[in-house]
C-alpha cells in the first residue's frame, strides 16, 4: 500500500521506522534538524544528493515544516509568532531576492482546496504602485509584489503552469512563491502545519492529479512553495488507525472501499480561513518588511 502524503517530515518519519532498526543517525544524503521558538516548532529536512532522493523519494532541496497548531483557535500572540517564523523561513529559502510573483493555486470554490487563492487574497500587490506612483512606493517601504490566482483547469481550460510561465516571461520576477493545499498522512498534521520548500511543487499531486512541475528547473526562477495539508487519503487514514499488520481479513476490503476518497475535518472552513490569512500575512512580512500585521488588516 502506497502511503500518500506531501509532507517530507511524514515521509522521513515513515522511512526511519525501518531504517533505525539497523542503523544509527540519518540516512546518507539526508539532514534533519528541529527547534522551537516562542511556542512554534520548526523541523527542517535537507535532501542533499541522489542518495537522499532515493531514501525518502523527495527532490533535492530544503523542506521546512512549521508547526502552527490550531491557529484558528489561537490568540494574537501565537498568530504573530507563527507568521514571523513563516516569514523568516521564506527569506531563508530565497535570500537576497526582491521582486516576487505570488501564485495562489487551487479551487476557491472547494474549501479544502482553497488555501492558495484565499492566501493570495491577503497578499498586498504593489508592482503597479512601483510603476505608477514611484514616490509613494519608495516612501512606504513596499517590496515589489505581483499576485496571480490561475484557477483550475476544469474552470479555465488553461493549465496553471502555462499561466505562470507567461507571467514570469512578462514580469521577470526574482522569485516565485507558490501556495497550495497538500495531503497528509496523519490527522495530527492536518491543518496544523505549514510546509515550505525551495524544491518546487507539483500542483494536484496530493490527490494523484499532477498538473506539471513548478520549480526553478522548469521556470528559470527560484521557487518557494508553501503548502498546508487540508486532506488525508481515506485509505491512508485507515492504515494509520488500524495498522498495516492487521490480518483479520477486514483491512484489504476497507482499503478498496476507501480508494479515491479524501477526508477533511469538520471545521475546515474556519481553519482554511485563518491559515490563509496567516500565510498571506507572512508573505507580506517577508516582502514588505516595514509593514505591521495591524496595517495589513486594512488592505
Amino acid at each position: 500500500m502506497n502511503i500518500r502524503t506531501d509532507l517530507a517530515s511524514e515521509v522521513r518519519e515513515e522511512y526511519m521506522k525501518k531504517y533505525a532498526l539497523s542503523h544509527k543517525g540519518e540516512p546518507d544524503g539526508v539532514k534533519f534538524t528541529e527547534k522551537r521558538r516562542n511556542g512554534v516548532s520548526l523541523t527542517e529536512i535537507t535532501v542533499q544528493n541522489g542518495k537522499g532522493v532515493e531514501a525518502i523519494g523527495k527532490p533535492e532541496g530544503r523542506y521546512i515544516t512549521v508547526g502552527v497548531g490550531k491557529i484558528w483557535q489561537a490568540d494574537a500572540g501565537k498568530f504573530k509568532n507563527s507568521a514571523d517564523m513563516i516569514a523568516e523561513t521564506i527569506v531563508s529559502l530565497s535570500p537576497g531576492k526582491a521582486s516576487t510573483l505570488v501564485v495562489g493555486l487551487g479551487n476557491r470554490f472547494v474549501t479544502a482546496d482553497a488555501v492558495g487563492p484565499c492566501a493570495a487574497s491577503h497578499v498586498i500587490a504593489t508592482r503597479h504602485i512601483k510603476e505608477k506612483e514611484k514616490a509613494l512606493y519608495d516612501s512606504a517601504g513596499f517590496g515589489d509584489v505581483a499576485v496571480i490566482t490561475p484557477g483550475v483547469l476544469a474552470e479555465t481550460g488553461y493549465e496553471a503552469a502555462e499561466q505562470i510561465k507567461a507571467a514570469v516571461d512578462a514580469l521577470h520576477p526574482e522569485r516565485i512563491i507558490v501556495i497550495d493545499a497538500l495531503a497528509a498522512r496523519k490527522l495530527s498534521t492536518l491543518e496544523t502545519t505549514v510546509q515550505l520548500s525551495d524544491a518546487g511543487i507539483c500542483p494536484g499531486s496530493g490527490v494523484g492529479n499532477d498538473r506539471g512541475e513548478l520549480s526553478e528547473r522548469v521556470l528559470g526562477v527560484p521557487v518557494v512553495s508553501i503548502g498546508v495539508p487540508t486532506i488525508v487519503d481515506a485509505a491512508t487514514l485507515i492504515l494509520d488507525m488500524f495498522g498495516e499488520e492487521r490480518d483479520d481479513g477486514m483491512l484489504q476490503p476497507a482499503l478498496e472501499k476507501a480508494a479515491g476518497c479524501y477526508v477533511c475535518p469538520k471545521d475546515t472552513d474556519k481553519a482554511v480561513e485563518e491559515l490563509s490569512r496567516l500565510i498571506g500575512y507572512a508573505i507580506n512580512k517577508a516582502c514588505h518588511k516595514m509593514m505591521t500585521y495591524e496595517e495589513m488588516a486594512f488592505f
